[in-house]
């Protein structure tokens, strides 16, 4: 059933892209009669105000060529043009979903909390030196988190941003390129960090009492 359901969806795929840009085609149609219909008295004509429109009327005949185009590739190739529009939907989704800083404190609060609840006998040694060793790392200040728009990595610096000695401010002996993913400890993606998660299974849990 799920094949033959997605291959009737293959074969709608022709007729959505086609009705699509005969919608847009329409639209900017019109839009381009309304613009066409617009005429200047003769006392403003070679004056700065005709040139903005012009200038604005060529811009949307420009996008209105461009849009067409592309309506007419996602009519002719319906298949790249459904994996195209995947990616740009998953690329926004999880540009949307990028975990901040302040997600990534809220979720270290929200583990502080549930293995506060536990007895230190019961506590997983794996979740519990994490924690402690992020608690150290945001105490000395050198916790920094890097966004590359769909993703963020959290990563250790050197030193405190307030700190103003000669090894911190000194460009020479910044983070370099080439061992920065050394200092990568945990990645951000769909809304969580996700080392700080895998760390948290079984926190309850310590295999040293079974």
């Amino acid at each position: 059933m799920s094949l033959n359901s997605g291959a009737r969806g293959f074969r709608r795929a022709p007729s959505l892209f086609r009705n699509t840009f005969e919608q847009l085609k329409t639209r900017y149609d019109s839009v381009q009669a309304r613009l066409d219909a617009i005429t200047f008295p003769e006392r403003y004509k070679g004056t700065i105000l005709e040139k903005w429109a012009m200038y604005w009327k060529n811009l949307v005949i420009d996008y209105k060529e461009m849009v067409i185009d592309t309506g007419r590739t996602m009519r002719d190739r319906p298949v790249r043009s459904s994996v195209y529009v995947s990616l740009l939907a998953g690329s926004l989704y999880a540009g949307a979903r990028n975990p901040s800083e302040t997600d990534f404190y809220d979720q270290f609060r929200r583990a502080y909390n549930q293995l506060s609840l536990v007895h230190p006998t019961c506590q997983n040694p794996i979740a519990s030196q994490h924690l402690t060793f992020l608690e150290r790392c945001h105490n000395e200040g050198i916790l920094r988190r890097l966004s590359l728009g769909v993703v963020s990595f959290l990563w250790l610096d050197n030193y405190d941003k307030g700190l103003a000695i000669y090894k911190a401010v000194c460009p020479y002996l910044q983070p370099r390129y080439m061992t920065f993913h050394e200092r990568i400890i945990d990645v951000g993606f769909n809304g969580k960090f996700w080392v700080l998660e895998r760390k948290m299974i079984d926190y309850d849990i310590n295999e040293e009492n079974l």
